[in-house]
């Protein structure tokens, strides 16, 4: 029962479904779907047939608690290699190569695992790598100049920690990045926010503590950063709790 209830939440995921909408589709009420996810009861044979359609799987699937991979897998037999590397996933016959990890295809039973850069994450690496060799080049300007080393380390430092600022940014306005999450059931802002609050309070911190040297009282900016992300997660994780719902 235990498959059965993880297949189904995983595939009602893939759907885009939340439990309400899959019982509205089924003609019953949404507990009994949230009873069938924590294993607590298994459908009626009845229930069998339009559940699986719904899905997307066989009937044998569903009950199995596991999809088949084999038929997916002789679609490619004919094909020579299956190539895994660092740019997706490819099938090749021996003359050309088909690009198959951004075409729906499971390897094992899972989605494939690389996932090319949106557009904004391309600008967000572009800012960061300006903003990181404009921080190194001004320290080493300045303190060639001024031979004032100390604080001016905050400069790097502070840049690469902006660098954390800029991406969770990106990521919190990157509608591709934000539907993958909502996908997997996670809360698309709560990582970004978080990210953003950390990145920040450590900034403060290394630059308050460096320049006016008061690192034995503003070690109080990262510690309020990680409790306000505490916050910003429970807070985060209900509200998708009540949506899912």
């Amino acid at each position: 029962m235990a498959k059965f209830s993880d297949l189904l939440y995983e595939l009602r995921k893939e759907k885009n479904l939340t439990q309400s909408e899959l019982a509205e589709k089924l003609g019953i009420t949404n507990k009994a779907v949230s009873k069938w996810e924590t294993g607590e009861a298994m459908p009626d044979t009845a229930q069998l047939l339009p559940l699986a359609e719904i899905l997307g799987v066989s009937v044998d699937e569903l009950l199995r608690g596991e999809r088949k991979i084999e038929e997916e897998k002789a679609e490619f037999e004919e094909h020579d290699e299956i190539i895994i590397n660092g740019d997706g996933v490819h099938i090749s016959d021996g003359k050309d190569t088909v690009d198959i990890s951004t075409n729906g295809v499971f390897v094992n039973g899972k989605k494939a695992m690389h996932r090319k850069p949106s557009f904004l994450g391309r600008i967000s690496g572009c800012v960061c790598a300006s903003l990181v060799a404009l921080a190194v080049l001004a320290y080493i300007l300045l303190g060639c100049f001024t031979g004032q080393w100390h604080p001016l380390w905050c400069i790097p430092a502070s840049a690469a920690l902006g660098c954390g600022v800029i991406g969770c940014s990106f990521d919190l306005f990157d509608p591709v990045n934000k539907a993958e999450k909502r996908k997997s059931g996670e809360n698309p802002y709560s990582g970004p926010i978080c990210g953003i609050v950390m990145c920040a309070s450590l900034i403060g911190f290394l630059c308050v503590g460096a320049v006016c040297n008061l690192w034995n009282i503003i070690w109080v900016l990262p510690v309020a950063g990680v409790c306000a992300c505490i916050i910003i997660g429970t807070v985060g994780a209900v509200f998708n709790h009540k949506k899912e719902k």
